[in-house]
């Protein structure tokens, strides 16, 4: 019961941030809302357990999320990394605040005004990580395209 309100939360702030996002693109606030009502979203809930050598260990490898966006919760032992400025940066932790990252699909659909983020995991020395990581999907019958009306300046 907790885990289906928490994913039902996560959709609709999903919904809210894509609404955002297509005011930022000068189309209907409900254009993408309409596009994920039927969604096929997944939310997964990651563990990396400790190593005693994480230099040896990736948790999760390089990669750009597949999905339109992400919303990740972290644990507060950290581990996510974000390749920017040709180097790895770790995103710091705050408690009460999720990380959102934009994927492939939404660089699809926003024609490349936003992109998609080259981001791991790494595990730590000492202690167990968790994160809860929910991704907002279209279905796979929907045609990713973006609005007319959005174009690369």
């Amino acid at each position: 019961m907790v885990y289906q309100e928490y994913c039902e939360a996560m959709k609709e702030l999903s919904l809210k941030i894509m609404e955002l996002l297509a005011i930022s693109l000068g189309v209907d606030r409900f254009h993408y809302r309409e596009f994920f009502e039927d969604d096929c979203s997944i939310m997964r809930c990651n563990y990396y357990p400790s190593c005693q050598k994480p230099s040896l260990a990736l948790g999760t490898g390089p990669h750009c999320d597949p999905t339109s966006l992400t919303i990740l919760h972290q644990d507060q032992v950290g581990g996510l990394e974000v390749f920017t400025n040709n180097k790895w940066q770790t995103v710091r932790l705050h408690s009460d605040a999720f990380v959102v990252n934009i994927g492939d699909t939404l660089t699809a659909l926003s024609n490349g005004r936003y992109k998609s983020c080259l981001h791991r995991a790494v595990v730590n020395e000492y202690k167990d990580r968790l994160s809860w990581a929910f991704f907002l999907c279209p279905r796979e019958d929907k045609v990713v395209r973006p609005p007319q009306i959005v174009s690369i300046d």
